[in-house]
């Protein structure tokens, strides 16, 4: 089972956290503006580690082997995007404890997620 490393199948993952990092978060929105459920970082860690699990654990999948590179590139890959788009909207400069702690929740979360999407069986 050599296939060569696919960089589609991890701009594809990448793409895939996005979106339902961003319906998450509409989610979220929806549920703090509605109720009386507070706002915190640990919600929006769950929201980044949730959307970085399932997009490389459906990259893994299909590309059926390599599990634990394709998800740490996608977790990597998401956290830069993240870091650029909050580089270009913000003014402010993200404090280095918090660019670790969600390099750290990316790699550890993408890592597992692919290594689950590899062994999962196809159907």
């Amino acid at each position: 089972m050599s296939k060569s490393f696919q960089l589609t199948l991890i701009l594809k993952g990448i793409l895939l956290a996005t979106i339902l990092a961003l319906l998450m978060s509409l989610v979220f929105g929806v549920l703090l503006s509605y109720t009386s459920l507070p706002e915190s970082d640990l919600s929006i860690n769950i929201i980044f580690a949730t959307s970085i699990f399932v997009g490389a654990f459906i990259t893994a999948h299909q590309a059926g082997t390599r599990g634990l590179y394709y998800g740490l590139a996608v977790g990597l890959g998401f956290t830069l995007l993240v870091l650029i788009l909050s580089a270009i909207f913000w003014s402010d400069t993200p404090s280095w404890l918090r660019m670790g702690e969600k390099s750290i929740i990316a790699l550890v979360s993408g890592g597992v997620g692919g290594i689950i999407g590899v062994l999962f069986p196809h159907s």
